[in-house]
Formats: structure tokens, C-alpha cells, sequence
């Protein structure tokens, strides 16, 4: 249905592979930002603030590493400094929601029990997030990924589930999945991703007509984010996708 799935189903990936953080900058801007922020963390490893933003900045880097190696190397520092901002501040959205986020990035690199394990504290931190303030978009975004994904776990996933959770995680659905997301757009309407992530849900629901309206809609929204024009491309191909399925169903149905 879609080559890109983030968390678990045929990647072995309950995390986030899109990290609902700031808008990426480019690679350059990003590269003083970290040194500044780096340099504010060096000054005063109390500060909160610096050390939940340079975990953000580290994400964004690493999603534009192309090497393997320097990758993982930067998601594992985006850890460390966002464990430190909850540790500074446990109370606060932003350091529980950038654990989540790079600790799922991390996910991403490594294979097996690990993955599993690791996306038990993205779900966990994501939780927390939205606990210590219920309008974080961002934070419902994740969740909402979290509970498809788990609901479409393979059968070899769900066998390392069984022994990292003791069985799939319970209560995970895809109408948890489609209320996260809507309480997403409800904070924030005009986030591209967000009407895409639902767009997806509904298609793993089979409900095709319902995506393609989310899909519709993502495409009318302005663009905010570096990224939107790639969520928009993807919007258009699964709009494609959407309108065969329908066209088989009705066929079905004429006979």
C-alpha cells in the first residue's frame, strides 16, 4: 500500500522515522546551530532549554547523514542531551517529546530485540509528552503512529513483542491510532503531516474515500515545513493508490 512505514510492520521499526521536531533547516544552518547550542550546553549543562534543542538539532543532522556509522553516532548524542533535559526538567513537554523522537531515530539503526525494546520508550516518552501538556500536536502525532503500527505488527515482530512487552502491547488500535491523529489537527490544522499520517491510517483501515479527503486536504494546506512538499508528493501518489482501490471495490460491488 505504501513503501514508507516508520515503525514496525515490514521495517522491524516502531519508532519514529519521520521525527515531528522543528522544521529541518538546512544543513548548514544546522551545523552553527549545534555549535552554538553546543557551546551553551558546554557553559551551562543546566540549561534546559539548550540541551532539548540540541537534541532536536543533533535529529535533523542525522536525517540528513547519508553514512551509516555518523548516522547513529548523531541520534545517540541527540539521546544523551534530550535524557539530560528530562532529567532537568521531568514536568516539561519538549525534553520527554525529543527522547521519544531520538530515541526511536535510533530505532532505526539497530536490529531485532533492540528495535522493540527502544520502541517501548518512544511510546512511554510520548506519553509523557502529551501528559505534561495535551495541546503537544507533535507528541499525539507519534502516539497515533505508535498504535497503527502495532496494530500491523508481522507475525516476527509480534513473537519479539511477546518478549519485550509479554505479548503485543495491549489496547493499540488503529481507531486509537485515527483519535491521536485528529486531536493533532485539532491543535494544529494546518500541518501537512499530520492529514497524511491520517490519510495512512485510514488506508490501512481499507477505508480509501476517508484518505483520500486527508489526503485532499493535505495537499490544500500551506507550506510550512521544509518537508511539506515531500509530504505532498506522497499525499498525491497515495490519492493514486486511493482511487484504484475504490474503483476495484465498486466493481465488486456491480457484481
Amino acid at each position: 500500500m505504501r513503501s514508507r512505514i516508520p515503525f514496525l510492520v515490514q521495517s522491524c521499526a516502531l519508532c519514529i522515522a519521520l521525527v515531528l521536531a522543528a522544521p529541518a533547516a538546512a544543513s548548514g544552518d544546522l551545523a552553527v546551530e549545534k555549535a552554538s547550542l553546543a557551546a551553551a550546553v558546554q557553559a551551562n549543562p543546566g540549561d534546559y532549554a539548550a540541551q532539548w534543542n540540541l537534541a532536536r538539532v543533533l535529529i535533523d543532522l542525522g536525517n540528513q547523514e547519508a553514512d551509516g556509522g555518523r548516522k547513529k553516532a548523531l541520534y545517540e548524542e541527540a539521546v544523551t542531551h534530550a535524557r539530560a533535559a528530562v532529567a532537568l526538567e521531568p514536568g516539561d513537554t519538549w525534553g520527554h517529546h525529543y527522547l521519544a523522537a531520538s530515541v526511536g531515530k535510533l530505532a532505526l539503526t539497530v536490529g531485532g530485540k533492540q528495535k522493540i525494546e527502544l520502541s517501548k520508550e518512544v511510546r512511554d516518552e510520548a506519553e509523557k509528552a502529551v501528559a505534561c501538556d495535551p495541546d503537544n500536536d507533535r507528541s499525539h502525532h507519534i502516539l497515533g503512529r505508535w498504535n497503527r503500527e502495532v496494530t500491523h505488527l508481522s507475525p516476527v515482530l509480534k513473537l519479539a513483542a511477546k518478549v519485550v512487552y509479554g505479548g503485543v502491547p495491549q489496547g493499540a488500535s488503529d481507531e486509537k491510532a485515527v483519535a491521536e491523529f485528529k486531536e493533532a489537527i485539532r491543535i494544529n490544522p494546518q500541518h501537512v503531516n499530520h492529514r497524511l499520517e491520517l490519510g495512512i491510517t485510514y488506508m490501512e483501515m481499507k477505508q480509501f474515500e476517508a484518505a483520500i479527503a486527508e489526503f485532499e486536504t493535505a495537499l490544500s494546506l500551506p507550506e510550512a515545513d521544509p518537508n511539506d512538499a515531500r509530504y505532498k508528493a506522497e499525499a498525491r501518489e497515495n490519492i493514486r493508490v486511493c482511487e484504484k482501490k475504490v474503483d476495484r471495490q465498486n466493481e465488486k460491488r456491480q457484481h
